[in-house]
């Protein structure tokens, strides 16, 4: 059997499947955009100005193409994977290869400019009015002259604005590891004329699924960046006994609270034991700056327990704002401040730069210290000693939210509160969100009736930066977990995509020629899951108890099968005629099987004989470790179950 990636190489040579669906993904040309249905909200916090016409000049002609690939001198490793891509998506659409050159050899017309080239500042391809809109990431794509101009304000920006361009060029359009839609065959085709300023909703996103963890071309093609934030002695959350370690500073009592579980960030009221904390975080931030040449955020964040400090200090603040997150807000003021005064002493020094810091609203810090004011119809702070500092965030992370619904629920309206209320203490806020359960990996969690209200909402709420928490420790994820990674990437570039556009296009080129009898499984599982939120009261956070018969008929569950099982029938005539593309179909079938079995192989197993339960559950064994799903719930291994099944 090929392994995934014998699979991938062959699959992005052949990938020509539903272009027409791609095309409606990434958005129609110029003067097709769908209309905005009456009296819904269209919420943004980016910047979405597509032009793309028919040219004259041709990019291929009779098989071939007088263009050329130029890349500046000095060209980052960002940048040249940008330009291999264009060399690999042309090869594989039309059989070409594209030179590549390094400024200042080269052609100076029939060019595909990548980066900050000469070439484009010539040609005034990012003047400034633009570059001012694009942020860190935002893309550029501009033709002139029968030349492309691809280039962002950072490299990042610029590997994304090629992307746009592919899609537009050429149809490219990726869905999952080894699911990319392309033009196949391609003889002739001419250069489209573009004019394109595209900017995310929201601005960063980070993703815990791991199809993109462990696939790093995947991630870009997604456009997703490496984790914004530093890490501190290797660890980005729950970090802050990695500044202040409690085995190293024993002796300083007031440092921790008296369960030493956490830090106390009032320092038991003693002001000189507070100036030496913050001494201790900020020489390790200086250190980390130096150690890091470009990143510009950092965080300073509370140990992952429901505890804090009850100190007299500590428990007034409390009494009196509402939150424990006073005091951390404090704290971080005070070190963001101390920084920017070492800052100002560091002149021309590759460490000093504009650091962002960043907090968390988690479990005892979640709730904002800020009240409704009636009269202004908006949330304010209680005073002006919690604010944030213009350097200073918070990344709000409402764990036991119910995501399964939206945030203006009744569910979910006390979170909303807090979502809003934080907004009015910083002008940064970064959002932790969460679509698993922590508890069981393989039952499958329904947020997708909710999660395009969020995405707007967190959008218009000013949101810089989301992760939403999957099954991180898992290579692969059932459940449709790709679905989801898939539809969050894209309202997380743009809140007002048709989900059910994105949703059709997923299943056609993630499943093929078995689309239909996935996307059956896929609408009943959505109905049976809204079936058990209204009727059965089967709703809650990241933690709900999922194992009980009347949850999941074994009728249902059967019948969910039954369509995997049709969905690999459906498959049958590739088997002979493209057998690579035929294990990549297979194989999403397959992963996505997983989830009903699991539930029939565990609360029915009494209705199975001995040895036929044997027999399925070591299949469903076998298939596990072929789909890589290692982990059974968050830190607990797949061989657990077998323990329990006494495979």
């Amino acid at each position: 059997m090929l392994n995934k990636g014998d699979a991938m190489k062959k699959k992005f040579c052949i990938s020509i499947i539903m272009l027409m669906t791609a095309i409606i993904v990434f958005g129609s040309f110029v003067g097709c955009r769908k209309q905005k249905e009456e009296n819904e909200t269209y919420w943004n916090n980016g910047i979405h100005e597509i032009k793309v016409s028919e040219g004259t000049a041709d990019f291929i002609k009779s098989g071939l193409s007088e263009y050329t690939i130029v890349i500046p001198e000095n060209a980052s490793l960002t940048i040249e994977k940008a330009a291999t891509e264009i060399v690999t998506n042309v090869q594989n659409a039309s059989g070409i290869v594209l030179d590549v050159v390094k400024e200042p050899q080269g052609k100076t017309d029939k060019i595909i400019s990548v980066g900050n080239t000469k070439a484009a500042k010539d040609a005034d391809a990012l003047p400034l009015s633009v570059s001012e809109k694009l942020g860190d990431l935002g893309v550029r794509v501009y033709t002139k002259n029968s030349n492309v101009y691809l280039l962002g304000n950072t490299d990042n920006g610029s590997l994304y604005s090629v992307y746009t361009w592919l899609h537009y060029q050429l149809g490219f359009e990726t869905y999952g590891v080894d699911e990319v839609a392309l033009m196949s065959d391609v003889e002739n085709l001419k250069l489209k004329e573009m004019d394109i300023v595209d900017v995310p909703d929201i601005p960063y996103m980070q993703s815990t699924y791991g199809f993109t963890d462990y696939n790093a071309t995947f991630r870009d093609r997604m456009r997703m960046p490496d984790m914004i934030f530093m890490p501190v002695n290797g660890d980005t959350w729950h970090n802050s006994f990695s500044y202040i370690d409690p085995d190293t500073y024993s002796y300083k009592k007031e440092w921790f609270s008296d369960d030493r579980t956490q830090l106390c960030y009032t320092a038991h009221g003693n002001e000189a034991q507070l100036s030496g904390m913050i001494d201790v975080v900020v020489e390790k931030i200086k250190e980390i700056l130096t150690q890091e040449p470009a990143k510009t955020h950092i965080t300073i964040t509370h140990e992952d327990s429901a505890t804090w400090c009850t100190c007299a200090t500590c428990s007034a603040l409390k009494e009196k704002y509402g939150t424990d997150a006073v005091s951390v807000i404090r704290f971080c003021n005070q070190v963001s401040r101390t920084l920017n005064k070492w800052f100002e002493t560091e002149s021309g020094k590759p460490y000093k730069r504009d650091l962002q810091i960043a907090f968390f609203a988690y479990h005892a810090t979640e709730p904002a210290p800020a009240k409704y004011d009636e009269k202004e119809e908006k949330y304010v702070p209680i005073d002006e000693t919690v604010v944030c500092d213009d350097n200073v965030g918070v990344i709000y992370a409402p764990i036991s939210a119910t995501y399964q619904k939206n945030f203006s629920s009744e569910y979910n309206k006390d979170y909303k509160k807090i979502f809003d209320g934080w907004g009015a203490v910083t002008k940064n806020i970064y959002m932790w969100t969460y679509s698993t359960n922590f508890h069981y990996y393989l039952v499958p969690t329904n947020t997708y009736n909710s999660m395009q209200y969020n995405y707007r909402l967190w959008a218009s709420g000013g949101v810089v930066w989301l992760l939403d928490q999957a099954q991180f420790n898992n290579p692969q994820s059932t459940g449709f977990s790709a679905l989801k990674l898939y539809l969050n990437t894209k309202l997380r570039w743009n809140v007002n995509e048709n989900i059910n556009d994105l949703t059709d296009a997923f299943f056609a080129n993630y499943f093929g020629p078995a689309a239909e009898s996935m996307r059956k499984y896929f609408e009943e599982f959505r109905a049976h899951s809204q079936y058990l939120e209204d009727e059965m009261n089967y709703i809650g956070n990241c933690y709900l108890e999922p194992l009980d018969q009347k949850y999941w008929p074994k009728t249902l569950l059967e019948r969910w099968i039954g369509y995997c099982d049709q969905a690999i029938e459906d498959l049958e005539a590739l088997k002979e005629k493209d057998p690579i593309l035929y294990k990549i179909y297979r194989d999403n079938i397959v992963l996505e099987s997983i989830s009903p079995r699991y539930l029939l192989l565990d609360l029915w197993s009494n209705r199975f004989g001995e040895s036929e339960l044997k027999d399925m559950r070591n299949q469903f064994c076998n298939d596990c470790l072929a789909c890589e799903i290692t982990q059974y719930a968050e830190k607990v291994p797949i061989s657990d179950l077998w323990s329990k099944w006494g495979i």
